[in-house]
């Protein structure tokens, strides 16, 4: 296995396992508060009374706590993460279309790869990103408009993007990604998916699953870009990466579920295999077969 020792991959596994069971029941429980709980029946109004209208509903904000465990991070096509496992937390809070994201990156076992000196450092938040977006829609239509801070280790950088899709059996969705901060560098990405609903009624679970594929295209458009440290001053552009996944969504409750899911990433052009193999951390890999688990808790 390279660098990651058995020991360490074992401790993984358990630490998984045991996140799975002891959030299990804790889903489970908070799904039968929500859910579970029969309305009270109104009493019957006296006639001449005049019936005092229900107050209506606050929206509150919503937050939803996600938290992945995979065997690789692929970013865009590029490899960055190698023989470790890693798991990416990330907390949202959404309020009437807006919404303010955190996402980590946290690597057992990091290293910089062929191209740096720098070694394994066990387990380290190599990655901290910071995001807030405005998402709407229209009939059939859905945008979204954001901004995005990557922070990592040793640069950083920001985007802002647009997104619009539609809603039908394949919800296509084009979204475009521009650098803001490093010169111009534009990202174009058309993807699409689609759900297969499993009906509890043919499985021997209590809620309805879902079996979801999905894939996506994408064209990178860098002139002259510029990033701190790694290859400086790029000029690259063409078809980027794609990239085709599928996954198997198990609610636990009405508020929490796991996905195992599977991915597969591949460059859609020789250009793009280069680019890629030339900063992958062997220099040369530009094809990624990686997976994972999600756990996904709303409230």
């Amino acid at each position: 296995m390279g660098r990651l020792k058995k020991g360490r991959i074992i401790y993984v596994f358990i630490a998984m396992f045991a996140l799975v069971v002891a959030l299990a029941p804790f889903c489970y429980a908070q799904g039968e508060a929500q859910g579970g709980t029969k309305e009270l029946e109104k009493p019957t109004p006296v006639p001449g009374e005049t019936e005092t209208p229900a107050p209506e509903k606050v929206e509150m904000p919503t937050v939803n706590i996600n938290t992945s465990f995979y065997s690789q991070y692929i970013w865009r096509g590029y490899e960055l993460s190698h023989k470790s496992f890693v798991m990416f937390p990330s907390v949202t809070v959404s309020y009437k279309g807006f919404s303010l994201n955190w996402w980590g990156d946290i690597d057992t076992d990091y290293g910089a790869g062929h191209h740096s000196t720098t070694r394994p450092n066990d387990l380290q938040c190599w990655e901290q990103d910071y995001l807030l977006w405005y998402s709407n829609s229209w009939q059939k239509f859905n945008y979204t408009i954001g901004y995005i801070y990557y922070h990592t280790m040793p640069s950083h950088t920001q985007e802002v993007w647009v997104a619009l899709g539609y809603s039908n059996f394949l919800n296509p969705t084009f979204s475009v990604w521009r650098d803001i901060e490093h010169g111009p560098s534009w990202y174009y990405n058309l993807a699409l998916s689609h759900s297969f609903p499993i009906s509890k009624d043919r499985t021997c679970w209590k809620y309805d699953m879902s079996f979801d594929v999905g894939g996506w295209v994408s064209y990178y458009d860098q002139d002259h870009y510029w990033q701190p440290g790694v290859h400086p001053k790029t000029d690259y552009s063409g078809f980027h990466d794609g990239q085709v996944w599928t996954g198997l969504k198990v609610p636990l409750s009405d508020v929490c579920s796991i996905t195992p899911k599977i991915q597969y990433s591949f460059p859609l052009s020789t250009k793009a295999r280069n680019n890629i193999k030339s900063l992958s951390f062997d220099g040369d890999d530009a094809n990624f077969l990686y997976g994972g688990l999600i756990l996904d808790y709303n409230f």
